[in-house]
């Protein structure tokens, strides 16, 4: 009598069916589809990206040297960028994109399960901020430092929900203007922050920058999602400098008296959009 395919053996079967499928059709799929996808998430926003992706040598896509833009100029530049599913999480039955970026001696690394109570791992180390060019296109500023970061999230019933630690050490900046105020140049700053994320609504909590003469806090909802960057802003920008900080700037801090909500506290709610941010 014959005996019948064991459950493991079966499942080994199965896992390699679906990882040949799975190959197949990665294959046979255009990249030039995923351009276009690509394009059209990013058109209302008036946002583009290049170079187009290439597929990889394992089950994957990247961009090499890649450039978002907005009518603005550019916004994010990295070496590499490459995504990929991972395949044993696929042998329980768990779908998982890895995503690594590589920005100099920077990098950004994230895992994204589209099933699962684990929804997001995400890291990010030694990130320069003076090679995002968004700082300079957006903002108008001149910026230093080292980004850090790690941050979870879990899913359930009402969405993810989870946190995301924030560091950057020896931030400075100068130039910055949103709308028609400007902000004090700043240096050496000591800044560190979470982001919290509610049933998928993320906030700023706070983000603390303290240094000689001078304490910044900067909170209020982010946008997040497909459309973050028209979605409008809502936050808050606290300032509280010594007397003999703003001695050294005394032009922009009479630019923001109106802003004065008692001696020596500066309140400014900070409003448009994550690409045209303003002061109202």
């Amino acid at each position: 009598m014959s005996k019948g395919i064991s459950p493991a053996r079966g499942a080994a079967l199965l896992a390699a069916a679906v990882l040949l499928f799975a190959l197949f059709a990665y294959l046979l799929f255009p990249t030039g589809r995923i351009d276009t996808v690509i394009a059209r998430l990013l058109e209302p926003q008036g946002l583009t990206l290049s170079p187009p992706v290439h597929k990889t040598i394992l089950p994957g896509l990247a961009w090499d040297n890649l450039l978002l833009s907005s009518g603005q100029g550019p916004l994010v530049s990295c070496d590499r960028l490459q995504l990929r599913p991972l395949l044993l999480p696929l042998l329980l039955a768990r779908a998982v994109i890895s995503g690594k970026a590589a920005f100099g001696s920077g990098k950004m690394e994230l895992d994204y399960a589209l099933n699962g109570r684990e929804a997001l791992d995400f890291t990010a180390d030694d990130i320069k901020l003076s090679e995002i060019p968004f700082f300079k296109s957006v903002l108008g500023a001149t910026s230093s430092g080292v980004f850090w970061s790690r941050g979870k999230l879990l899913r359930d019933a009402k969405g993810l929900n989870g946190e995301f630690k924030l560091e950057v050490r020896q931030l400075g900046f100068s130039g910055v203007k949103l709308g028609s105020f400007p902000l004090p140049d700043a240096e050496g700053l000591k800044t560190q922050g979470m982001i919290r994320v509610v049933d998928g609504q993320a906030r700023l909590e706070s983000l603390t920058l303290e240094g000689d003469g001078i304490y910044m806090r900067l909170s209020g909802d982010l946008p997040s999602g497909a459309n973050a960057g028209v979605t409008p802003l809502n936050m808050t920008l606290e300032i509280m400098p010594k007397a003999e900080f703003i001695e050294k700037q005394k032009l922009v801090f009479l630019l923001l008296v109106k802003f004065m909500t008692s001696p020596g506290v500066y309140k400014l709610p900070i409003r448009g959009t994550l690409l045209k941010p303003v002061i109202l």
